[in-house]
């Protein structure tokens, strides 16, 4: 009588149990991963695309943010078609630039729409409090610099654009003659445009403006692995340049 070999129904049920559990455990982590590594590639593309934008609007038009005009609100040119507003720049600078402002923020129960807070952090010259509170602030005297915490809230003078691949680029239509780094001259960049999750990329180690012991903190600098990359990225947008304005964002920005 010849003899078959092969498994019983016991043990392909329970090897299919454990190659379920295995999946159920390393699935969302690879899903994570490759979100974040989409997440990472679009914000740095959509970084590149909008400072290829005022670029060519300098060589072009031989102006750049420091001469900056405002926009009506929701991005619509103050001035029907004035090159030193954000909104004209975006429009024939990057002919794929849609304006999405009525329709990227959400309306709540009363009809009222509903504007995120969005938090970037600024770089600030210490005082001479800051010196005397070394310990927390990091300042070792008033040559140094310190990193601001600070949330700005979206109003209805902001406006949204989205590009191409759905990107959205989001800024205060109130700023103007934009030289440096400030509270005014900010925006965000959202890479997936209103589709969750609708977060900003956060530290997973380190902190903002940590530097480790130099600062008068535990906390190193800020680190950003894939649990912490999200849709969402601050920019502050000045001179000839936008960049980011957290180091989340920056770490994303010149990480691997």
């Amino acid at each position: 009588m010849t003899k078959r070999f092969g498994f019983t129904l016991a043990e392909v049920l329970i090897t299919l149990g454990i190659i379920g559990v295995v999946a159920a455990m390393t699935i969302p982590t690879l899903i994570s991963n490759t979100q974040g590594a989409q997440f990472k590639t679009a914000y740095k593309k959509a970084l590149s695309t909008l400072n290829q934008a005022i670029l060519m609007n300098i060589a072009m038009e031989d102006s750049d943010l420091s001469t900056l005009k405002a926009d009506d609100p929701k991005g619509v040119d103050a001035d029907g078609s004035e090159p030193q507003s954000m909104s004209w720049i975006l429009k024939e600078r990057m002919q794929s630039a849609t304006n999405i402002t009525d329709t990227y923020f959400s309306e709540n129960t009363d009809g009222n729409t509903e504007y995120p807070t969005i938090h970037y952090y600024l770089k600030a010259q210490c005082t001479d409090d800051d010196v005397t509170n070394k310990a927390t602030t990091g300042c070792n005297s008033t040559d140094d610099e310190k990193t601001v915490d600070e949330d700005v809230t979206v109003d209805a003078n902001w406006a949204v654009y989205s590009f191409a691949d759905g990107t959205a680029f989001a800024y205060n239509g109130a700023a103007t003659n934009c030289t440096s780094q400030s509270a005014t001259c900010v925006g965000f960049i959202d890479v997936n445009g209103s589709t969750a999750p609708n977060s900003a990329t956060v530290c997973t180690a380190g902190k903002e403006g940590g530097t480790g012991a130099a600062n008068g903190t535990t906390s190193g600098a800020c680190e950003v692995n894939s649990a912490g990359v999200y849709d969402i990225y601050p920019v502050f947008f000045h001179g000839q340049t936008v960049e980011p304005a957290s180091d989340a964002a920056r770490a994303v920005l010149f990480g691997k």
